[in-house]
Parts: structure tokens; C-alpha cells; sequence
């Protein structure tokens, strides 16, 4: 048989459709890996972008947050709470490296500076690398605290709030009557002024020639009153007069009951701030003590069953639950659990039954009835009234101890940027009874002025809170700045530091130094500077006798 062989024409490998196709699909999914590499691009750039937005959202919050003082400072030397807590914007171009675009921001504040806070939203918004506006924004609220009083923020605020007199700061007097506002306003006695206070700052923010009510709202420019920011400077003299143990000031000197003398207190001014201006009172006072120190029927504090005030006369009636037996006259502490804005030291003006009486107090119409604990209502034990007051029903004649309140409230100036004011109390004699006095030293025919100071941080310096000679760099309020006046043929008391492991122990430092023999004449009138007064450290409250303030007057003092 013949056999025949045919070849096979089966070919191998891709035709050109085949490969087009593959090369369409990779396309394809070149496209969209390229797409998805946009996406991730821009998504990764915006998020870097909100970062930065959120970082400079975060920092303008924290800006807001540092004032340095609630009341507002019209010198614009500091950031303060009040004025500069406010709504504003600007545009931010971070360093290169943060982020490739250009920010703007905008914050809203709403709130004012009486409000106990306000309220705050920062919004950050840029245009990202495809035109489109992208926000970020963040809202908060910034406390109306003042930074001075927020010294727990470096060790936790405890279990319990601390209080403070009448809820406000600790340098505005305490007899002074609330007012709307968070304000508070007090009348240095014989002053006719009334000087408003920032019960968070303790700053004065002006007075008034006619006396708020309680309550009340201030409006500067209306009522007579005028806005003039300013600080309190305040404190008590006292007098001694003969011989005393020196060494030995809190066993024989005490609290010094000599007789007063009238005087005019002033502050004299020194570089760089001699255009302040200060406004002084000075009254001559007594305390006296009450015959009867509880209810003299029940021998117990009065429960109030209720009490109404009338806005017209300032005139509270007050009815107890049983008879009280208080005369016209007499003073008497209200303590109301229900309604303490009729707490306080009274005089009563009238007795209408033997189970009702009147004072009188400033405020608006209010009446409330005894709840839950009682209110209560007693003669106090001690009462504090001018030197030629006549003595009240119900006490004793005999002073428990006599003293000058003082008052100043000074108007600083600015001084590189900050409200401040330097310079040294002062004393003018006046005549007393008919008869005149004088400052000066080797006779005990005239006085001389001593004042209570003392190293108590051991740090080899006086803080203007420590009472040096010159009050330096002054800003804040400064109260219990005391005086003691002593024959001039006498030396100022001096004593030694507190000790706590006597028997009694001894914590009271009562030292005093020279400070006015003089009336007129260059400062600092014959008074010895800080730390001068001789006898070193032991006998100084821990001041070495070689200490001396700085003589530049530019040179601060801490503020305690």
C-alpha cells in the first residue's frame, strides 16, 4: 500500500486582535490606578490641610484663654477679658513644610465682659488644590476667672471650692452693698462717694456721687456716675502712748487702744509715675462691746419668721417668732438662710411690737418668710461706730480698742504698657478737740509714725503686700497696710519671727519699722527704708539689717 503524509497547519502564539484587546483592558486599568492615585493625592493633602486648620483653630482658642486681668484695661497695656475677648479674623500663611495653603479664620465671641463667660466658636477655612472651600471649626467657652485666684490649676482644685466674703474678691471692703453686674460698691468712711468695685478683679472701676441700691445697675455717664479705673490701697493706724517692752510686742504692746488723733492720710507719688492721682479718707473709730452678746429673753439667737423691704425708705421690718426685747438704737446681726441679701450689721430705728422691729437698708422690694434652717437675728457682740458717735442702747461706754480706718483709691498711670503707680503713704496731724499735734522725734510732746512690715517669704526682700517704705511698680489692690503711732521719744516695736514650738506658741510677726517723722519735707520724711531698722534679722522678722531696697524707683516689687 502507498502511504501519503500531510503536514500540520495548526500555528502557535497571539494574533493582533488578541493582543489589542490585552492591551485595552491594561489601559483600562492603568486609568483607574492613575485615577485612584489622585484620589488618595488629594485626600492625603486635605488632611493635612485640616490638621493645620485645626492646630490654628486650637491656638487662637488658647489665646483667648490667657488674659491677664478680667477688668479691662484702657491703656491697652494688657490682654484683658472684658475689651480683648472679642470677635476679629485674619488670614494665616503657615512656615513651608506645615501645609501649601493659605488659611483664613474668623472667631465670634458672644458674651460680655460682665457675663460669667462667653462663649466662643474659631472657623478655619482654605481652598484645597481643586478650588473647593474646605471648614473646620471649634466651639468652646472661656471662664470669667481671675488669673490670680486660679493658682489650683497647677495642683488640682480639690474637694471642695474655696469662699470668699460675699462670694467676691478679697480686697473690696466687706461692707460693700451688691450690684448688678457682678460690681460692688463701697463709701470710705466720711467719704459721700461711692466707688464701684469687680467683684471677680477687686479693681475700682469708677464712682458714683450718689449711693447704688442694691441690685442696681451702673451705667457710666448717668446718676452721677463716672468711670475712672483705679486700685484700692486701705488699712488701719493705731495709737500708743508712754513706755512699752519693745521686745515683747505681742505679750505687753497688743493691739494698741490709745486715744486717736485726727489725721489726713495721701500718697505721694514718685518717678515714673508722679501723674497718678489718689483720692484718701480717714475716719477715727471705736469698737465697742455689747452688753447683752445673745437675745437678752431667750439667751439664744431670734428665729425671723418674716421680713419685708420697702424700695421707697430702705426701711426692712423684721417679725420674729417670739419677743425679742431689742431697743431703738441697738445693733443687730441678720443672718437669713432664706434671703442673705438682707444680711448684715444693722441699727434698729424703730420697735413697733414687742415681736417686730426696723432697720434700715438699701435695696430693691423683697420680702421673704423663715425657712428651713431658720433665719436667724441677735445683737452682735461687738459693734464698730465713729470716735464722736454717741454710745448706742445696749453696749458698753468703754471702747475695747480705738483706730483711723484708711482708704485710698489711687488712679496709676501707664508705664511701659502697664497701669501702675509708686510712691509712699502719708500722714497730715490735724487738729484733734481743739488741739494740735505734730510728727517729729526726741519728745513725747509729738509723734512718729511706725509701720507693720516684715520678711515673711525669708527671701531678703519686701513685696509691696509686705509693706516696704515705697510701694513700687503697684497692681493690684494692697489692704492691711497698718500703722502704729508712738510717742517720739520712743522706738518702733520690733519682734521676732513666729515660733510654733513655744509654750504657747507665738505665730503672729509683729514687727514694725520707722516709717514718717515729718510732715512736709523730701521723702522719705525722716523714715528709715525696708529692712533698716536696727537690731538684724533676728529682732527684724527676718530681715538682715543691711537690707535696703533698690533705689531705682523702676524697679518692681512682687505683688502677693
Amino acid at each position: 500500500m502507498k502511504s501519503t503524509h500531510r503536514p500540520s497547519h495548526r500555528q502557535h502564539g497571539y494574533s493582533l486582535i488578541e493582543a489589542l484587546t490585552a492591551l485595552l483592558v491594561t489601559a483600562f486599568g492603568m486609568l483607574a490606578i492613575a485615577g485612584f492615585q489622585v484620589t488618595l493625592s488629594r485626600n492625603a493633602d486635605i488632611a493635612k490641610q485640616r490638621s493645620e486648620a485645626v492646630r490654628l483653630a486650637q491656638l487662637k482658642m488658647e489665646e483667648l484663654r490667657s488674659y491677664e486681668q478680667v477688668a479691662a484695661d484702657g491703656a491697652g497695656g494688657r490682654f484683658d477679658y472684658t475689651d480683648d475677648v472679642v470677635g476679629g479674623s485674619d488670614t494665616v500663611t503657615p512656615t513651608s513644610g506645615y501645609s501649601n495653603a493659605t488659611f483664613s479664620r474668623t472667631w465670634t465671641v458672644s458674651g460680655t465682659g460682665g457675663d460669667l463667660q462667653k462663649w466662643i466658636r474659631v472657623e478655619v477655612s482654605w481652598l484645597d488644590r481643586t478650588n473647593t472651600t474646605q471648614t473646620v471649626w471649634l466651639r468652646s467657652s472661656i471662664a470669667r476667672a481671675d488669673p490670680l485666684a486660679i493658682g489650683t490649676l497647677a495642683t488640682g482644685p480639690g474637694g471642695l471650692k474655696p469662699r470668699t466674703p460675699k462670694g467676691r474678691n478679697v480686697d473690696i471692703p466687706y461692707p460693700a452693698v451688691g450690684l448688678a453686674g457682678n460690681m460692688s460698691a463701697f463709701a470710705p468712711p466720711p467719704s459721700t462717694r461711692w466707688f464701684v468695685f469687680d467683684n471677680v478683679s477687686g479693681e475700682v472701676l469708677g464712682d458714683c456721687t450718689q449711693e447704688p441700691g442694691v441690685g442696681t445697675s451702673i451705667t457710666w455717664g448717668q446718676n452721677g456716675c463716672t468711670e475712672g479705673r483705679g486700685f484700692l490701697l486701705s488699712g488701719y493706724i493705731r495709737f500708743v502712748a508712754g513706755g512699752y517692752n519693745q521686745n515683747q510686742v505681742d505679750n505687753t504692746f497688743g493691739n494698741p487702744a490709745g486715744e486717736t488723733k485726727e489725721l489726713s492720710a495721701g500718697v505721694e507719688f514718685i518717678d515714673p509715675t508722679t501723674a497718678a492721682t489718689a483720692s484718701c479718707f480717714a475716719q477715727r473709730q471705736k469698737i465697742l462691746a455689747a452688753t447683752n452678746v445673745a437675745d437678752p429673753i431667750t439667751g439664744t439667737r431670734l428665729n425671723i419668721s418674716g421680713a419685708t423691704r420697702n424700695q421707697g425708705t430702705s426701711t426692712v421690718t423684721v417679725v420674729t417668732d417670739q419677743a425679742h426685747g431689742f431697743s431703738i438704737g441697738q445693733r443687730i446681726a441678720i443672718n437669713s438662710v432664706t434671703a442673705p441679701t438682707f444680711n448684715g450689721v444693722f441699727r434698729i430705728e424703730s420697735v413697733p411690737t414687742s415681736t417686730s422691729f426696723t432697720y434700715r437698708q438699701v435695696g430693691p422690694n423683697e420680702s421673704f418668710s423663715g425657712g428651713t434652717p431658720r433665719s436667724t437675728a441677735s445683737l452682735v457682740q461687738q459693734a464698730t461706730l465713729p470716735e464722736d458717735e454717741p454710745t448706742p442702747p445696749g453696749y458698753n461706754s468703754a471702747p475695747v480698742s480705738r483706730f483711723v480706718a484708711y482708704a485710698c483709691v489711687v488712679v496709676p498711670v501707664n508705664v511701659n504698657g502697664t497701669r501702675r503707680w509708686s510712691g509712699q503713704f502719708v500722714i497730715t496731724p490735724e487738729i484733734t478737740d481743739g488741739v494740735s499735734w505734730a510728727l517729729g522725734t526726741g519728745s513725747n510732746t509729738v509723734k512718729q509714725v511706725c509701720r507693720y512690715t516684715g520678711n515673711y517669704l525669708d527671701d531678703l526682700r519686701l513685696s509691696n503686700s509686705e509693706h516696704p517704705l515705697y510701694y513700687r511698680g503697684v497692681t493690684a489692690a494692697l489692704d492691711n497696710q497698718n500703722y502704729v503711732v508712738i510717742d517720739g521719744d520712743q522706738s518702733c516695736p520690733y519682734d521676732s519671727k513666729p515660733s510654733y514650738a513655744g509654750n504657747p506658741p507665738d505665730y503672729m510677726n509683729s514687727n514694725t519699722t520707722l516709717h514718717q517723722t515729718a510732715s512736709t519735707g523730701a521723702l522719705p520724711r525722716g523714715g528709715l527704708r525696708s529692712g533698716t531698722n536696727s537690731g538684724g534679722a533676728a529682732r527684724n522678722g527676718g530681715i538682715d539689717s543691711g537690707f535696703v531696697e533698690p533705689a531705682d524707683t523702676s524697679v518692681e516689687l512682687q505683688m502677693l
